[in-house]
């Protein structure tokens, strides 16, 4: 199914940026990074299927999100593109540059590698455990809830961490009829998380992405998500990716160290 994803554009720059959002994330997520790089690039962020205002569906792989994105593409009449994604979305953007590299400029991956994350061997101490995520998610109806706060109340016992909680309480929308609900298809990301956790075996090494195209796996140092090992599996699919830290940062490395962030994109972007 050919799906038309929601998209905020900004930006006055001569070359395109794609942003692609992680898990429960959406656009609105970006808005501040892309007004900071809105000087020197077009930039699109889009909510991908599922998420935020795009359409819902039951079906999620990184096959078909990585064909929403040359949809968009074609859609926007786009013949090249910077494609940065974060987590879930690096994994996207990974999946579209392996089966389009002719549309993509550079791939900037954002504390993410193609393995999977879905054994529990997987699981540092700080990463997420999406499953007990989800089914948190699944046992709150919010149109029993007047207002986000009590949803907040309601999750608290399931979801102790305040930070992520408060990330997914972004994911609450009022209806026209005043009625609170999830922007999230949590249903299908329940039924596909599975393949949500999986790595890019699917796509063939073979067809690495070209040598002389440059991309960039930029990581928390303090995140679990991307291990120096990881980087062997990144090289096998994109042979000249290079690694960069950002200090003192987690998984959500461009909320935690804006302005570090901001540089780094920019120097890659720009060299």
């Amino acid at each position: 199914m050919m799906m038309q994803l929601f998209f905020r554009e900004l930006g006055q720059g001569s070359r395109n940026l794609i942003i692609i959002h992680g898990l429960y994330g959406s656009s609105d997520n970006w808005l501040t990074i892309a007004r900071l790089l809105g000087d020197e690039f077009r930039i699109f962020i889009i909510d991908q299927r599922n998420h935020g205002q795009s359409p819902h569906c039951d079906e999620m792989s990184y096959t078909l999100m990585a064909d929403d994105i040359k949809h968009f593409m074609l859609q926007q009449n786009l013949d090249k593109a910077i494609v940065m994604g974060h987590s879930m979305g690096g994994k996207t953007a990974m999946a579209f540059a392996l089966q389009n590299p002719n549309l993509v400029e550079k791939l900037v991956i954002l504390d993410i590698a193609p393995k999977s994350y879905g054994g529990f061997s997987n699981y540092a101490q700080i990463t997420n455990d999406h499953r007990a995520i989800v089914d948190a998610l699944l046992s709150i109806d919010p149109s029993q809830h007047h207002s986000r706060s009590s949803v907040d109340k309601a999750l608290k016992d399931k979801i102790p961490n305040n930070m992520v909680r408060s990330f997914l309480l972004k994911n609450i929308g009022r209806a026209d009829d005043k009625q609170l609900y999830w922007k999230l298809n949590i249903k299908a990301i329940s039924d596909n998380l599975t393949k949500i956790m999986d790595g890019l075996d699917e796509f063939d090494a073979a067809e690495e992405f070209p040598a002389e195209k440059a991309v960039i796996l930029i990581r928390g140092a303090q995140s679990p998500y991307v291990q120096d090992e990881d980087m062997q599996q990144v090289r096998k699919y994109f042979p000249s990716a290079q690694l960069a830290d950002i200090p003192d940062a987690g998984h959500w490395l461009h909320a935690e160290q804006p302005d570090i962030f901001i540089k780094t994109v920019k120097y890659f972007l720009d060299s």
